[in-house]
């Protein structure tokens, strides 16, 4: 890889032998190297292709508006939040969240908040990655003195969420978040309980939701799964209420979203909500 250009001493444009650019992060890997230079590939800790798949702006254009700074401090604090959620970003956040905190910063200093109404929601559904974007701000105030809005916590939680995923944007996150969102509701509704959100079954349960609303996203079935149809008619008779729940649930997802589902999401749900109804208690 050749040298392109440094946008600090920690982040640099970079081009390979097919001419493909690349924004290689790594400490020192963008101080004192001329154009053409060779890079020591041996201090790139993380790469990515120079353009924004979520916005199709050129890479090198937002960065080159972006303070070093900024850029540093969201290095870092990815780098917290890939700790305390305890997995591995795609490499597209680095730019995502420079981008995103860039923006939040220039708002907040014009002292404008958005509202969030699904702040609780988001709070509730993803408790992980909310509490590593409560922290993200309280890193942006340490590092840079601005104090960002509350409205970044939930900003912040669907970046973390969606940077599990290459393949969806924040977008189809947010619609995640509401399908996700109403079928519990319908859950809660239908056995007449409020669900246990501190239960290992109701994380397994909205887990289960998650990689199931992706699915419906990606138009994707779960090929792994062959559900023999007299399993699933046993489920329906041994936990009757559960699989009732399971028909309003796929009744809703058809009217509202043109969803079918399979037997096999069909079995799982429907083990899914026996579980979790039945380990948690009337609030």
């Amino acid at each position: 890889m050749k040298f392109v250009k440094a946008f600090n001493n920690n982040v640099a444009l970079v081009e390979d032998s097919s001419g493909l650019e690349w924004v290689v992060m790594g400490t020192g890997v963008g101080f004192q190297n001329k154009k053409g230079d060779k890079i020591d590939q041996s201090v790139i800790r993380r790469k990515f292709v120079a353009e924004s798949s979520r916005t199709r702006r050129p890479l090198e254009h937002i960065l080159d508006n972006i303070k070093p700074e900024i850029l540093n401090t969201s290095v870092e604090l990815i780098k917290q939040a890939e700790a305390e959620i305890g997995v591995t970003f795609s490499a597209n956040i680095y730019l995502t969240i420079a981008d995103h905190l860039n923006f939040a910063i220039e708002r907040s200093n014009d002292g404008l908040e958005y509202t969030q109404a699904s702040r609780w929601e988001v709070k509730r559904l993803y408790p992980k990655e909310y509490q590593a974007a409560v922290h993200a701000i309280r890193f942006v105030y340490d590092r840079l003195d601005v104090l960002l809005p509350k409205s970044e916590e939930t900003f912040l939680t669907y970046h973390f969420v969606n940077a599990q995923n290459e393949q969806t944007n924040i977008k189809e996150t947010m619609k995640m978040t509401e399908v996700i969102n109403r079928i519990i509701e319908i859950v809660q509704y239908h056995f007449q309980l409020k669900l246990d959100e501190e239960s290992m079954n109701y994380s397994r349960f909205v887990t289960h939701l998650r990689y199931f609303v992706l699915r419906q996203l990606d138009h994707e079935q779960n090929a792994s799964l062959q559900t023999d149809l007299a399993i699933l008619n046993l489920v329906k008779t041994k936990y009757a209420k559960a699989y009732q729940a399971v028909a309003k649930i796929s009744n809703l997802l058809h009217k509202k979203y043109g969803w079918s589902l399979s037997s096999d999401e069909s079995l799982y749900l429907t083990l899914h909500i026996w579980r979790v109804t039945n380990s948690t208690h009337i609030k």
